[in-house]
């Protein structure tokens, strides 16, 4: 073969092979893997399913992953991985993906299939004909070949290279394809190989690309001479079968959303499209995927999409924060009843004195009735303080303080009764039921006044008690009756009640 020739062969292999398989078999139209609209020269395409998360697959039994093409030939699954297997002429058992990459990377522990002029692939492919390969022939036992492809461009046949393997079709060796935005780099056993950057004379792949895998005769005697002397010559059928094994893979989408459209025919990156989510918009998470799936572990589905998780993310913080607000306003809620009962058990407690206890009283029925939760609060704990600083001062008061005391006691009740006529709309049913509690509250609180300052006063002044006692009660009937002319129907009925009370001391 001419020199010009090989290198023809080597620079378009991997193209040609699959045009070569086409015209060897029955299959033809099937073994094509292109798919059959190229955004570049047709519209209305369909999107392409984007993975937008990483995997790893071991083949023990058929994967979610990717469809049997149909093709003559065998597909097996098992504890030992994925075997495919040319047992005939016209065989070409293959797998293809149900998603699409949009930059990535991958790996594959395989093991390739020997016979002279078979071939075995593991490849990226876009529907605009981007394409990057490894490959291996089985009558070479020596190496590999690794090429690629930008928009179906086989105008220069610089293209391949070949990199040496030690025997790949007796042992399982780790292949890894690492597909970046900047450049694509090959590795064997871990270690770089080949490095394409996106700045090459020959294009660079750049569009969505589904991933392949399959065995055919490049060796078989109807294709061109070109074709079966790239293989490795001519395929003896009598030393079939013929079988590739891949033991593990691991993909990872270096972009997130749900599928990827071409928004125009330049075939650029910039021009695709992607459906809730970005190019490169998991790349930082894919690196941290694939490294724990090559060690054998494994990934949430939580890693899928970085923007359908921040969406999520977004969305759960918003779901907490009213919670938190509810919480919160409830806590309030809460923080004021607990307030306003504090402050009726320091009415309670204050009660042993006459007119600490009934300032006390009407404190704690202002602070239930107060238009703040917060207020209420406030304004229970400043009158339960007032109501001790008053309670130390009248137990030191004598009997004629006494008496005017009560008497202050009876205005004070008479004024925070008006005030509690006010209480905002919202809080009316529950200050309705505080001020039921505390019309008892007062009036026990007002029996156990007159009966507290009774004892306290001595023998030569009980008269002049009882006498200002009685001209007391007098002022505060009249005052309960005007009071009761000018308050609303439930401070009326309170109103009389505190001034029948009175009037029986």
């Amino acid at each position: 073969m001419k020199l010009l020739d090989l290198i023809s062969v080597l620079g378009t292999s991997s193209l040609l092979s699959k045009l070569a398989a086409a015209d060897s078999t029955t299959t033809a139209d099937s073994t094509s893997t292109a798919s059959s609209c190229n955004p570049l020269k047709t519209t209305g395409c369909s999107a392409n399913t984007a993975l937008g998360t990483s995997f790893s697959e071991d083949f023990s039994s058929s994967s979610k992953w990717f469809t049997d093409l149909k093709h003559a030939g065998e597909i097996g699954y098992g504890k030992d991985g994925l075997s495919m297997t040319l047992a005939k002429r016209y065989d070409n058992p293959s797998l293809k993906s149900d998603f699409y990459i949009m930059y990535g990377k991958l790996e594959v522990i395989l093991k390739a299939a020997n016979g002279t002029g078979i071939v075995s692939s593991f490849y990226l492919q876009s529907d605009d004909l981007d394409e990057i390969d490894i490959e291996w022939v089985g009558g070479d036992n020596t190496q590999f070949q690794s090429n690629f492809f930008s928009k179906g461009d086989t105008t220069t046949y610089d293209r391949g290279e070949f990199h040496g393997v030690d025997t790949p079709t007796d042992k399982f060796h780790n292949y890894t394809l690492d597909w970046a935005m900047d450049k694509t780099t090959w590795y064997l056993d871990g270690e770089s190989v080949r490095v394409l950057s996106n700045t090459s004379s020959e294009g660079y792949p750049q569009s969505p690309m589904y991933l392949m895998m399959g065995i055919w005769a490049g060796g078989d005697p109807s294709n061109a001479p070109g074709t079966i002397e790239w293989a490795g010559g001519e395929t003896n059928y009598d030393d079939a079968p013929f079988t590739m094994y891949i033991e593990k893979i691991i993909v990872t989408d270096y972009s997130t959303g749900k599928q990827y459209t071409y928004g125009d025919q330049s075939g650029s990156w910039e021009s695709i499209e992607v459906e809730d989510g970005s190019t490169y918009g998991r790349y930082e998470q894919a690196q941290e995927d694939f490294a724990v799936l090559a060690n054998g572990g494994s990934v949430s589905s939580s890693s899928t999409s970085s923007s359908a998780t921040s969406s999520s993310a977004a969305s759960s913080s918003s779901s907490p924060s009213s919670s938190s607000s509810s919480s919160s306003s409830s806590s309030s809620s809460s923080s004021s009843s607990s307030s306003s009962s504090s402050s009726s058990a320091a009415s309670s407690s204050s009660s042993s004195s006459a007119a600490s206890s009934s300032s006390a009283v009407s404190s704690s029925t202002s602070t239930a009735t107060s238009s703040s939760a917060t207020s209420s609060s406030e304004a229970a704990s400043s009158s339960v303080s007032s109501s001790n600083k008053q309670s130390s001062t009248s137990t030191k008061k004598s009997a004629t303080s006494s008496t005017a005391t009560v008497s202050t006691t009876s205005s004070t009740i008479a004024s925070t009764s008006s005030r509690s006529t006010v209480a905002p709309t919202t809080q009316q049913s529950s200050s309705s039921d505080n001020l039921t509690e505390e019309k008892s509250s007062v009036a026990t609180s007002s029996k156990d006044a007159s009966t507290t300052s009774a004892t306290q006063t001595s023998s030569e002044q009980t008269s002049a008690v009882k006498t200002s006692t009685s001209e007391t009660s007098s002022v505060q009937i009249a005052n309960g009756a005007n009071l009761a002319q000018s308050l609303p129907r439930e401070g009326k009925l309170f109103s009389l009640f505190v001034t029948a009370l009175l009037a029986l001391f």
